[in-house]
């Protein structure tokens, strides 16, 4: 399978997908999947500005509206997870995950799918400690405080994914690094783009403990971020990770919220403390560089944003164009076993182009990645499992904001369909598992113990295999009805979740509107009383009026 990975969009997704098909059109290999990183921001129309954690002057609607309102399809199957700069009224509407427009699959808070038999997991938002045990009790409108809170990630979310077993065939989308990641790759370059980030660095905090806690589980045999906007890769060796610095890092963490541990939460989501990351103001104190832009010495988490960061989405004509004779990109290229093979298979010279669409020349791509594979697989029973890491730049010219990839998968589409996107049966056994312990309050409903969570799973697990899921019948009365049957194996998430539209597009607002119309408006989202009824469970996210 031919996949694309794409760090930050920030709302530039015409110009993600006008990079792909130019990939497709200079190589005549087109892509079967585009995987998308966060701050995708899913704005429908303006009315979304006031669930977007940006100062008002970068408020900049992008493109996924005329994806949102039909006017275009993605071209290629597309799957998302969100950042710390979202639309998060419209993420908040499925935070079961669902399609956030045709083709366009957003994975949830947390969620795991297959396509065609590879495991795709995904862990939304970033993490800040004083949210990870709260539980998701934002709500629509946001006020200053709930719109910075509702992207972090919650422990309750985490814990869903600890339950996941490893798969070789997995690969983990993220948009915070996990913490101590960028020790595994080549930390002195990583320094000498980003000087302000080795204070961090030789602290080990840099990035998110509950993602390192993720990462030695799941073990993926790949994990790509965004988020700190730069490209950067690393071999995470689990077998040389030793368990001082796993259990040291775990210790960091408040421990999980059990039945056995019912330490009390403030309730107040008005009281909860802002940093100055979520205030987006400048400090006080620090000189602007050279370039007048204020660099923290802390956490890149905390950065404030910087003027460039949400630049009007780069046009088809701003990026530039892949040379037309790939001979010309693959001089000067040198293959370093050390680290990742795949951020050292790079061209040499900034100006064949081609390395700011993709950050390498594609022929060395996939004989690096062929050479990885094969390494990996020979050196598996020796070494312990590995995981490639990559992070990438946010979209725009000169960054190096996607990579491209081909990577065995168990099974495959022919050549004349597309992938099969369909649901991870553990995942769905999980999600059942935990709904009785979802909480919209600000206070986490206590888990009970991990063995008894671990074996809730096993019977839900079981309990689906056994008896199947209640889907919608691929037959159509002829009133137009869809009966509901009972089905086992592979279920596809089309045959239950379907895209439909909630709020108004951008197209749809009455001609001269400020964009403030309907910002304080929820929705019902079918798909997620869709997902819910799949699994028997209560939409406690956005339940229909009574």
């Amino acid at each position: 399978m031919r996949i694309a990975v794409q760090g930050c969009s920030h709302g530039s997704l015409t110009a993600i997908y006008d990079t792909v098909q130019q990939y497709t059109a200079h190589t005549s290999k087109p892509i079967d999947l585009l995987l998308l990183c966060g701050d995708f921001q899913a704005l429908r129309s303006t009315s979304d500005f006031a669930s977007l954690a940006v100062p008002a002057k970068y408020h900049s609607l992008g493109t996924f509206h005329e994806y949102y309102s039909g006017i275009k399809k993605a071209p290629v199957l597309t799957i998302v997870i969100g950042g710390n700069h979202e639309a998060s009224n419209y993420m908040w509407e499925l935070y079961h995950g669902g399609w956030l427009a045709e083709n366009i699959y957003y994975l949830g808070a947390a969620g795991s799918v297959h396509v065609d038999g590879l495991r795709i997991v995904g862990a939304s938002g970033i993490y800040k400690d004083h949210d990870y045990r709260k539980g998701h009790f934002e709500k629509v409108p946001y006020n200053n405080s709930t719109l910075r809170s509702v992207y972090h990630i919650r422990e309750y979310d985490v814990m869903k994914l600890m339950q996941l077993s490893h798969s070789d065939d997995t690969i983990f989308l993220s948009h915070d690094w996990p913490i101590s990641i960028a020790r595994h790759g080549d930390t002195g370059a990583l320094l000498r783009r980003k000087p302000f980030f080795r204070d961090e660095i030789n602290k080990n905090t840099l990035g998110s403990p509950p993602l390192f806690t993720l990462l030695n589980h799941i073990q993926p045999s790949y994990w790509f971020s965004a988020h700190l906007h730069v490209k950067f890769a690393a071999l995470y060796d689990h077998t040389s990770s030793t368990a001082q610095e796993i259990n040291r890092l775990e210790e960091s963490l408040p421990p999980v919220h059990t039945a056995s541990n019912d330490e009390v939460i403030e309730k107040n989501p008005d009281e909860i403390a802002i940093d100055d990351e979520d205030d987006f103001d400048t400090p006080e104190g620090i000189p602007p560089n050279t370039n007048g832009v204020v660099e923290s010495s802390g956490n890149p988490d905390e950065i404030n944003i910087e003027d460039d960061e949400f630049d009007d989405p780069p046009t088809t004509s701003a990026l530039p164009q892949i040379p037309s004779n790939p001979s010309a990109v693959e001089k000067d290229v040198e293959v370093d076993e050390s680290v990742d093979l795949v951020e050292k298979a790079k061209a040499g010279g900034e100006e064949d182009g081609i390395t700011e669409i993709i950050g390498a020349p594609v022929e060395k791509v996939e004989e690096a990645l062929k050479s990885a594979g094969q390494e990996a697989e020979a050196t598996l029973k020796q070494e312990g499992r590995r995981t490639k890491f990559l992070a990438l730049d946010k979209c725009g010219p000169g960054k190096d904001f996607i990579q491209f990839f081909e990577i065995p998968t168990p099974s495959s589409s022919t050549s004349d369909q597309p992938p099969r996107l369909t649901y991870d049966p553990q995942w769905l056994a999980i999600s059942r598992a935990f709904h009785p312990y979802l909480s919209t309050s600000i206070q986490q409903t206590a888990l009970p113990r991990p063995d008894i969570l671990k074996q809730l799973v096993s019977d839900e697990l079981t309990r689906i295999k056994e008896e199947g899921l209640l889907v919608p019948s691929e037959n159509v009365n002829a009133d137009g009805t869809v009966d509901l049957v009972w089905a086992k194996g592979p279920i596809e998430v089309e045959r239950v979740q379907k895209f439909w539209p909630t709020a108004p597009s951008q197209s749809q607002l009455p001609p001269g509107g400020d964009g403030g119309a309907g910002a304080d408006q929820w929705y019902t989202n079918p798909q997620t009383e869709a997902f819910c009824g799949l699994l028997g469970v209560q939409n406690k996210v956005n339940p229909a009026p009574a």
